[in-house]
């Protein structure tokens, strides 16, 4: 579920290409029947996703139906698979840059305390104990707190990423919007190693831990970021303007990916220039998104 954003889109090219068969559900071919019942395709499928929301960091904080919805629908698909034998293992995209409480020192570990201080945040942790408090089988619940995507095919829209937002204003030539201080760090995988974590995931005959992080292990601050963005567009006479952080933006956060790495037999392989150069190259065959109307473009740091 989800097949058509962002991270949805990759994930199903990197199972396409390792040979295996993909069912993908969008809001207008939904996985649920006429009846209310659950597509068949997902009563013989080994490894369920679920990466679809409507919300983002700024979306949640103003639109709680929207939350609602995606809550309704998580546990719509998880009633309908409780009954299914053998169960498929059911993958939840959370966040791992929102959940973890941020009283305490990064890096986070998956047995990190949580404490969800915004709305976004609380609604991955009601998605995450909707999953590990089913009937489903234990070993078959898996929820990834994932560090923040970028690469080539981000979206450029309010609150879908700092990456994506400073090239696309680039190539505009709109003004360039550093929210928060830059000593502020964050942790961001390129969208192809993210995918490889979670085709490993499917993959993986073993019984997964409930919890992983993905992530790329390393903390990298608004000042670096920008700087390798600076590099990567060929403008070092660019320049950016800082603004106050949002109340919702949290303080800095980054993930450790042991387990994962252990368990999965994975590592992220992109660094950070190389990526945001892929996604600038991208983004000038593709052409700048329109920016909203009544709104000057701004990025998130997450």
């Amino acid at each position: 579920m989800g097949s058509a954003g962002f991270i949805g889109s990759a994930l199903t090219a990197r199972l396409r290409a390792a040979g295996l068969g993909v069912r993908t559900f969008t809001r207008e071919a939904s996985f649920c029947t006429g009846s209310g019942g659950l597509a068949p395709e997902l009563e013989n499928s080994e490894t369920v996703f679920w990466l679809a929301t409507s919300v983002n960091p700024a979306v949640a904080e103003e639109r709680s139906d929207l939350v609602a919805y995606d809550h309704d629908q998580f546990t719509t698909l998880l009633q309908g698979l409780e009954s299914v034998r053998p169960a498929p293992r059911v993958v939840l995209l959370s966040s791992g840059g929102t959940v973890y409480d941020p009283a305490e020192q990064p890096p986070y570990r998956e047995d990190s305390p949580i404490r969800a201080t915004t709305a976004y945040a609380r609604a991955k942790v009601e998605l995450e104990r909707a999953l590990l408090g089913s009937d489903l089988p234990n070993g078959r619940k898996v929820v990834v707190r994932a560090a923040n995507a970028y690469g080539p095919g981000q979206p450029a829209r309010r609150g879908q990423g700092v990456i994506a937002y400073w090239l696309n204003a680039v190539l505009r030539g709109d003004p360039l919007i550093l929210l928060g201080d830059r000593e502020t760090v964050r942790d961001y995988i390129y969208i192809d190693d993210l995918a490889d974590a979670l085709v490993k995931i499917h993959e993986s005959p073993a019984a997964l831990p409930p919890i992983l992080n993905l992530g790329s292990g390393r903390s990298t601050s608004l000042g670096e970021l920008s700087e390798i963005v600076l590099a990567a567009v060929g403008d070092p006479k660019l320049r950016f303007e800082d603004r106050p952080a949002r109340s919702f933006d949290r303080p800095s956060t980054w993930l450790d990916i042991h387990l994962a790495m252990t368990t999965l037999g994975w590592h992220p392989r992109t660094p950070m220039a190389k990526g945001v150069e892929s996604a600038w190259l991208h983004l000038q065959t593709q052409g700048p998104t329109p920016a909203p109307p009544t709104r000057t473009p701004t990025a998130t740091p997450g």
